[in-house]
């Protein structure tokens, strides 16, 4: 009877600290002192399960104690040592992932490096986890302008039995964002060649041109710089990108539509609303950015 008692004393003073957890000390330079995960295993073999969830409940009064952007870092610190001790517990990859990053105007966020860490750190360890896939590719898309690695695990994911059909058509879309267009051709021709609907047919068939387009336009975004670094000002129009030598001749939109430089300084075709693009800086308050007017001076009759 003693020795069973003794047993479970470990487990009694666990619990008794999962009543009150302390308040989280904070080591010299900042960021919580936490033990090193040999310790607890050494120290709680038997109970590691038990520390697992005592340090999850800490990361989660982390969370919702969380205020600035360092204090959001923190939560992990907490992950890293979570997923130490059980590294199959992808609540502590997952909900630390999607909490980490901070905004900080302007686009900009904080502790995406650390986000993205403990995401790949769960991808190692559950590389079929759908959720940590899909949640890195997000901060790939989002937040680390990564787009061909984004495309990657989407492609990836798109390959699974059970999954949507938007997520080759996000891949496709990624792969043209990134530059690679190469990839995004291929990925396309696939899948419009594979495509056992017509629906689906057409939708690939067109996503080929989309991509296409994008190539030629993104030719025309190197002829414009290449014209305004050199100018000191935009050009009114596409045949003045040929005038100058920018532009060997104006290319055909693959589209069909009339190509043209926006007054932002981009090129654009009156086939489509919007570049290829996932994603815009420069939105309307519904969330779209609207395209820009074609570039037109006095002297200008008509775009080519």
């Amino acid at each position: 009877m003693v020795k069973v008692y003794l047993r479970f004393v470990p487990g009694v003073l666990l619990l008794a600290l999962l009543s009150a957890p302390p308040r989280p000390v904070s080591r010299q330079g900042g960021g919580p002192l936490l033990p090193r995960p040999g310790l607890l295993k050494t120290l709680f073999k038997s109970q590691q399960g038990l520390v697992t969830d005592y340090f999850w409940i800490m990361l989660l009064n982390r969370i919702g104690a969380a205020n600035r952007p360092d204090e959001y870092r923190h939560i992990y610190d907490y992950a890293d040592l979570i997923t130490d001790l059980d590294p199959t517990f992808w609540q502590a990859y997952f909900y630390s992932g999607i909490t980490m990053p901070v905004h900080l105007g302007k686009g900009e966020y904080a502790n995406v490096t650390e986000s993205s860490a403990i995401l790949r750190k769960g991808l190692q360890h559950l590389p079929g986890n759908e959720r940590l896939s899909f949640q890195l590719a997000y901060n790939l898309m989002f937040f680390e302008k990564k787009y061909k690695e984004a495309a990657e695990i989407i492609e990836r994911m798109s390959q699974r039995p059970d999954a949507p059909s938007w997520y080759s058509a996000l891949a496709t879309r990624l792969y043209a964002q990134s530059g690679d267009f190469d990839s995004g051709l291929s990925l396309s021709m696939a899948l419009r060649d594979g495509a056992t609907d017509d629906e689906t047919r057409e939708f690939y068939a067109r996503r080929v041109q989309e991509i296409l387009q994008e190539r030629v336009l993104r030719s025309i975004d190197t002829a414009i710089e290449s014209y305004r670094a050199r100018e000191g000002h935009l050009p009114d129009n596409l045949r003045a990108l040929v005038a100058a030598g920018d532009l060997a001749r104006v290319p055909e939109d693959p589209l069909g539509g009339k190509l043209f430089v926006g007054e932002d300084g981009r090129a654009y075709s009156d086939a489509v609303r919007f570049r290829m693009e996932l994603i815009q800086d420069e939105r309307t308050d519904d969330g779209e950015r609207l395209m820009p007017k074609p570039r037109v001076t006095s002297h200008d009759e008509s775009q080519p």
